[in-house]
């Protein structure tokens, strides 16, 4: 057996049938916040019942025996490029190394070209079931509009959406790469919306005006009453960010709360004052963050010796911006060792910013579950009464440990249904 086909097989191991469970008890599970084992029971998809566990040898019995180990809620990405996935293979021997750099990223997929639909389908599906097997079962992917990717590829997003529904609900964001300035670029952003896209996605840093290519994704996005997805201030440079910019459209265009920044590196780079003027704002306009850290480490901080270009995760917390830990990118030149595994990303932000104490750590978990789930509009879910249950079974007895040791994830639970082990 190949290397490929034992990492298939050892990720996923229960594909969907198709029909979601109507009943699931899961036993003997740790559940953050109460005591001792857990039982729990699921009907119609969320969590109707959870009590202390009666009996603890009934493993023969039907239903999920936890063993003892941690129930979570499930993981999920809010920023993640499907359509670029496992792409570092091909890139490097096609065209050489790229440089460690944005530009030098964007370079190398770009040179690439267009790829045949169905090739940059399955890379996806990979991807998702990877993601799945790393108990994620929710997550926003940005569809790459451009001269690059043929018109398809919103369809196969589309397809991926309705193949994946049962394991991971897939929300799609229109992400014009490499600008708007060309106008078949915003024709066919207005053709993905009206296709059924959810989120108007933008990248204002690679075009020559900004300003106007946010005036026309915010306008976009009131127009269709959607929410806006930008990758914004992805640079060392402080003199570049275009916060204001965005912060200001968000209330013209009444969007507050329906905003989240991807990447936001040069944050770490202004000094304090500056700083906490933008986390302030961003704050009261209710804008939120995603940090992404197995990207932005690579390809930022670049600058003086000892920095390392990453949102400042806990300060825009303590400022009141809700910050999501993303994973980007899956093996490609923009994340070469990007793995779709968000406890890993959860704990490269926590190493980047010495998370000390159990309430940091704490928060790592929530920013790669239910804080990310908000920010995309997902209703609660964990093992809550009365929560959905997208669920992660991980191999701990404690949260702290979860995240610190990026422990395995044992069984993914979307919507009362396995759909990993």
């Amino acid at each position: 057996m190949s290397v490929r086909a034992m990492t298939a097989e050892r990720t996923w191991v229960a594909p969907i049938d198709g029909t979601p469970r109507n009943e699931l008890t899961i036993r003997r599970a740790r559940v953050p916040g109460t005591d001792g084992l857990r039982e729990l029971h699921i009907e119609a998809g969320r969590v109707r019942r959870d009590a202390p566990q009666s009996n603890t040898d009934r493993e023969a019995e039907p239903g999920l025996d936890a063993g003892g180990n941690l129930l979570l809620p499930g993981f999920v990405d809010a920023h993640v490029h499907l359509d670029k996935a496992y792409l570092l293979t091909e890139a490097e021997r096609e065209h050489g190394i790229p440089e460690a750099t944005l530009a030098g990223a964007i370079g190398a997929v770009e040179r690439l070209g267009r790829r045949p639909l169905a090739e940059v389908h399955a890379r996806a599906t990979r991807a998702v079931r990877t993601m799945v097997a790393y108990g994620t079962v929710a997550a926003r992917t940005h569809v790459e509009i451009s001269a690059s990717t043929n018109p398809g590829i919103v369809e196969v997003h589309l397809e991926l959406q309705r193949e994946h529904h049962q394991a991971c609900q897939l929300q799609l964001c229109a992400f014009p790469q490499l600008g708007l300035a060309d106008p078949e670029i915003r024709a066919r952003m207005r053709a993905a919306l009206d296709d059924g896209v959810e989120v108007v996605g933008g990248c204002p840093y690679v075009d020559a005006a900004p300003a106007a290519h946010l005036d026309f994704v915010f306008s976009l996005a009131e127009l269709y009453g959607r929410p806006v997805d930008l990758h914004l201030d992805f640079s060392d440079d402080p003199a570049q960010s275009q916060i204001d910019l965005v912060v200001e459209r968000t209330r013209t265009h009444a969007l507050q709360g329906r905003v989240l920044l991807g990447h936001v590196t040069t944050l770490a780079t202004m000094d304090e004052y500056s700083r906490r003027k933008r986390l302030d704002a961003l704050a009261e306009a209710g804008i939120g963050i995603a940090a992404a850290p197995a990207t932005d480490l690579y390809l930022g901080g670049q600058g003086e010796p000892g920095f390392r270009s990453l949102a400042p995760v806990f300060e825009a917390i303590s400022a009141g911006v809700a910050v999501a830990v993303v994973s980007n990118n899956i093996a490609n030149p923009f994340a070469p060792f990007g793995n779709a595994s968000l406890l890993q990303a959860a704990a490269l932000a926590g190493v980047t910013h010495r998370a000390s104490g159990p309430a940091q750590r704490r928060y790592l978990l929530e920013a790669i579950s239910t804080v990310p789930a908000s920010l995309m509009g997902l209703p609660p879910h964990g093992p809550a009464v009365g929560q959905v249950a997208d669920l992660a079974l991980v191999a701990a007895e404690e949260p702290d440990v979860a995240v610190t040791q990026t422990v395995p994830v044992l069984t993914t639970v979307r919507a009362g249904s396995v759909v990993a082990r």
